[in-house]
Order: C-alpha cells, then structure tokens, then sequence
C-alpha cells in the first residue's frame, strides 16, 4: 500500500476531533455533497481571532473523512484571517496534503467548503 492510501486509511479509521462544540465562542455549518449523500459539519472555537479548538461530525466515504480529518488537525492555532485569505486549492494542498483522482475531487473538497462557508458569514474576522 503507498504512503497516500496509508495515510487516508489512518484517517479514515481513526478520525481526529470528531465531535461537536458548544458555546458563544463556536461558530459552525454544514454542507452536502448532493452527488452522493456525504455530509459534514465543522465547529470552530475562535478566541481573538483565532481558532483554538476544531470539532467536527459527518457521514462519508473515506476520501471525506480523512479530508476532514486532515483539515481538523491543520485549523488548530490558525487565525481565521490566514484561513480566509486562502483559496480552497491553497488550503486542500495545506490542509489536507493529498490529492485524488478527479472523480473523487468532491469528496475532498467538502470540508474545505464547510469552512469556507463558515467564514464566509463570521463577523469575528
């Protein structure tokens, strides 16, 4: 098995920060991937700007729950700003780190949406 296979295996069966986050500190949403039914919400605790803790809950293939577990673990400490200024290319190739084929490029890009679209309606940029 490769590097890439191995490392979406490991997130896909052992997922990070899955979970949910409660607070006035939390800001959240949820997309769907019409196509095939995966959905995904993330929570982002943000303390002066920046995002402390990642939460996040879903149904999927294995491509979207290693990209949202990839994605969880690389948001910590960053500020919703550095996110923000990001395209969603910039941040898949930061964030998640590996790539598919084009047919699977949806799968990927879900929870890159999920946060684009949460930052997209903050005001606590």
């Amino acid at each position: 098995m490769d590097l890439y296979r191995e490392e979406v295996m490991d997130h896909y069966e052992h997922p990070r920060n899955q979970g949910e986050l409660v607070g006035d500190d939390v800001i959240y949403d949820h997309e769907v991937n019409a196509s095939c039914g995966d959905s995904v919400q993330f929570y982002l605790r943000i303390v002066n700007g920046k995002i402390v803790e990642v939460k996040w809950t879903g149904v999927g293939c294995a491509i979207t729950t290693a990209s949202a577990s990839k994605l969880s673990e690389y948001l910590q400490g960053q500020t919703l700003r550095e996110i923000k200024d990001m395209s969603e290319e910039e941040l898949a190739q930061k964030g998640i780190g590996f790539e598919v084929n084009p047919g699977r490029i949806k799968c990927l890009m879900l929870p890159i949406k999920v946060v684009k679209k949460i930052l997209t309606h903050t005001s606590k940029i």
